[in-house]
């Protein structure tokens, strides 16, 4: 069965309803349009609630021009306002830049001092690298002085006690028979090379002779005197003291006889004690750690000590060969007259040893 149509009355109703809204619609729109005019020319935008719909138009569009219009007053108080507002902002804006340009100094600074912190750094690097090898070295030096120092220590440990059995032995000697037997000593003559010793036996003393000390310096001297004594005929000279001997030479010149060189040589040579010569009495050359001693530990093996004798000290000569016997050594002796130096030249002779 067909429906009919509804009621022609009851569709104009529905016709009317929907021009209204699309009229209050239109009238929104066009009151929005003017607010926002206003709006862009005044300080403070005005946001305008959309009203609702109601079949009451007139009085919503008279309330919403009110709001859209503010007053005068209000407008000046805004503008008032946005200039006290622009005014800070240029002032924030000053102070801004003020604490930009700070910001920009300390950054440079801070570079500048972050550079200044990694020198001093390497620097202290490098000090620390120098410290470190200077504790090492010193720890080294101090582990070598310990050891000097126990080495030290335990030679002294061994002095006493040899100092000790010394005097023990000293303080209670043994009885020992002592028997000498003298072979007839054979005599050589020394030859040019030879290692030879030489000890001056006069008062009941003994000192040793520095004979080749002298004979050294005196080379020298002679050497630095070429020009002069190739000049004269004769030269004189005096080196010394060395160990409280002096020498005196006499220097020739000789030339052959057709003149073709000339050749200097040495004449003669003494040798003179000085007056503070330091000299070992028999007592004091006896002892272990005398002078006389000491020389003859000094000397190679084998060598041979020569010694000039004078007549007030042959008990002394005596007593000296026989250590030097025990100590392994040959002896020459040279007998000399009271009075006369110790003197050498080159047609004298060769000690003979025995």
């Amino acid at each position: 069965m067909s429906r009919r149509p509804p009621p022609a009355e009851q569709q104009f109703g529905s016709d009317s309803f929907l021009d209204v809204v699309a009229n209050v619609v239109g009238i929104l729109i066009i009151l929005m349009v003017l607010a926002g005019v206003r709006a862009s020319r005044a300080p403070v935008t005005l946001t305008p609630t959309t009203p609702a719909v109601t079949s009451d138009a007139p009085n919503e569009l008279a309330r919403i021009q009110n709001l859209a219009a503010p007053p005068d007053d209000t407008e000046d108080q805004h503008r008032e306002e946005v200039a006290a507002l622009q005014s800070k902002a240029e002032k924030i804006q000053e102070d801004l830049n003020v604490l930009r340009s700070a910001a920009v100094e300390r950054e440079t600074r801070l570079s500048e001092l972050q550079s200044q912190d990694a020198a001093t750094r390497n620097r202290l690097a490098s000090v620390g690298a120098n410290l470190d090898q200077e504790l090492s070295a010193l720890d080294q030096n101090r582990q070598q002085i310990e050891q000097l120092n126990a080495a030290a220590q335990a030679v002294r440990v061994k002095l006493k006690k040899r100092q000790s059995e010394i005097a023990s032995v000293e303080k209670h000697p043994h009885k020992v028979q002592k028997l000498e037997h003298r072979i007839t000593p054979v005599s050589r003559v020394l030859k040019e090379n030879e290692t030879e010793l030489h000890f001056r036996c006069f008062a009941g003393k003994v000192a040793s002779v520095p004979i080749e000390e002298l004979v050294g310096r005196m080379k020298t001297q002679m050497e630095r005197q070429k020009e002069f004594i190739i000049r004269a005929r004769r030269y004189s000279g005096v080196v010394g003291p060395v160990r409280g001997f002096s020498v005196k030479y006499v220097v020739e010149r000789e030339e052959s006889f057709a003149g073709s060189f000339v050749r200097v040589v040495v004449s003669q040579w003494e040798v003179v004690p000085e007056d503070d010569l330091a000299a070992e009495t028999t007592e004091a050359a006896l002892r272990n750690d005398s002078e006389f001693r000491n020389e003859l530990r000094k000397a190679e093996p084998g060598s041979t000590i020569t010694f000039w004798v004078y007549p007030d000290s042959f008990s002394l000569y005596r007593q000296l060969q026989a250590i030097a016997y025990r100590e392994g050594f040959t002896v020459a002796a040279r007998p000399m007259p009271q009075g006369v130096p110790i003197m050498f030249s080159p047609r004298g002779s060769r000690s003979a040893a025995q």
